[in-house]
């Protein structure tokens, strides 16, 4: 019955034609004997990475016959135990035979995490040298938790975020142009939109003022399916506990933050919460690509973890759709994206804190941290003058006691080249360096 059921969800896929998509510049290669995860936030666009992908893979010369593309968050799979897994392969060579072991075959397993014991599937499949798999997933338990010890060192996971500017600009069919007025002024507009509506896929095809809606759907999805549920057989989550302690969390992006505080910040409103609960809550958050904490730049691990921590949101607009009062301000918001384009960017990223209070946003460096720091200040308005000094000052402070590589100010509008003390710093507009 069950691979009855598979057949038709293979076949169905196979004669069905691949979607439109916006083409991402997130890279994807299939490496032998490894499995490939495109791990990443809820609707952020992995389902539509995959179909990309397909049509790569069949401009490349493969036939479609050769793809097996199952998503478990199909509610005709929603009792699948794990050892009814098998079935997917049997039922595929059942309709092919003459493949097996023959030809390559793409397995594509959307939400695979949902089945109890997946990972042993994956390794089954990976003995055949003729299979390639990708899986997809709105946890990353897949990469730092669970997926853990059975797959490791037989998974390449490639973390996928919501839009870029860039990939923002290609929905709409904007091309980046950087002589002409025309372009530059529909980049700046642009600009504008992406910073007020935020990165996310799925807002950009529906009318503005359902955005705030949309984006609160997203945000109690992510807190029921990709915390709660996820963890229901490992902790008794409090739900109305979890959510306040999310926002109370999620109001401070790029502000200086620490549990204790936060406990007593949910203590003052009577949401008391014990410590424990409170640092398993920042875990699983993380977890689900909702928040990230930023350490304090240095060398040494007890100095990092004795100063404070600096947090953000997956998404600005998110983050202002949900936080408490009258949401977050403008300034914050483009702090809170410019850290996701550094993350995109797949650099390690630190704050840095003089000893007299000056501080630099960002201090950037590469996986292997064998260069120099790069630093980066975000500055909304340049053009204010007391501000001006005040970012500068941070700089002086801050520049050769770290050693840094270059100095970035990134304004919303604002463009110079600056000499101070002997060292250039660059002063760019955020759409300018966003499509770098």
């Amino acid at each position: 019955m069950k691979q009855q059921l598979f057949k038709r969800i293979i076949l169905d896929f196979q004669k069905k034609e691949i979607p439109d998509f916006i083409s991402r510049d997130h890279k994807l290669s299939l490496i032998k004997d490894v499995s490939l995860s495109i791990s990443g936030p809820r609707r952020c666009g992995k389902t539509y990475r995959t179909y990309q992908f397909i049509q790569e893979y069949i401009n490349a010369g493969n036939n479609i016959e050769n793809i097996c593309r199952i998503q478990f968050n199909d509610n005709k799979l929603r009792l699948l135990r794990t050892g009814e897994l098998e079935l997917i392969s049997q039922s595929y060579y059942s309709l092919y035979p003459e493949k097996q072991n023959k030809e390559e075959v793409l397995f594509i397993f959307d939400e695979i995490h949902r089945i109890p014991g997946w990972e042993d599937y994956i390794l089954y499949l990976l003995d055949n040298q003729k299979h390639k798999i990708i899986i997809t997933g709105s946890t990353s338990k897949l990469q730092k938790g669970n997926f853990a010890s059975s797959l490791r060192g037989k998974n390449f996971d490639r973390e996928l975020l919501p839009f870029s500017f860039r990939e923002f600009l290609r929905f709409y069919r904007i091309e980046k142009d950087y002589i002409s007025s025309n372009s530059i002024a529909q980049c700046q507009k642009k600009m504008l939109d992406y910073l007020h509506q935020g990165a996310f896929p799925g807002l950009l095809e529906i009318e503005p003022s359902l955005h705030s809606e949309m984006l609160e759907s997203y945000w109690n999805t992510m807190l029921i399916k990709d915390i709660s549920e996820a963890h229901k057989d490992e902790d008794r989550i409090n739900i109305v506990q979890l959510e306040m302690f999310a926002i109370f969390l999620i109001s401070r992006i790029g502000c200086p933050m620490t549990v204790r505080k936060i406990i007593i910040s949910m203590r003052e409103a009577n949401y008391p919460i014990a410590p424990d609960k409170a640092q398993k809550y920042l875990k699983y958050l993380e977890e689900a690509f909702m928040i990230f904490t930023v350490a304090f730049y240095s060398l040494s691990e007890k100095i990092r973890n004795r100063n404070y921590r600096k947090i953000y949101a997956i998404d600005w607009a998110l983050a202002n759709s949900v936080a408490l009062g009258e949401g977050i301000d403008i300034t914050r918001q483009f702090e809170n994206l410019v850290f996701i384009e550094l993350k995109r960017r797949k650099y390690l990223i630190s704050y840095f804190k003089t000893q007299d209070g000056y501080e630099i946003d960002f201090v950037t460096q590469d996986r292997n941290r064998r260069q120099r720091p790069d630093l980066y200040q975000v500055c909304y308005d340049f053009s204010l003058e007391n501000v001006k000094e005040r970012e500068l000052r941070a700089i002086e402070k801050s520049y050769k006691f770290l050693n840094a590589k270059s100095i970035t100010i990134i304004t919303l509008e604002q463009e110079a080249e600056i000499i101070r003390d002997g060292f250039k710093i660059s002063v760019v507009p955020a759409w300018k360096w966003l499509l770098k």
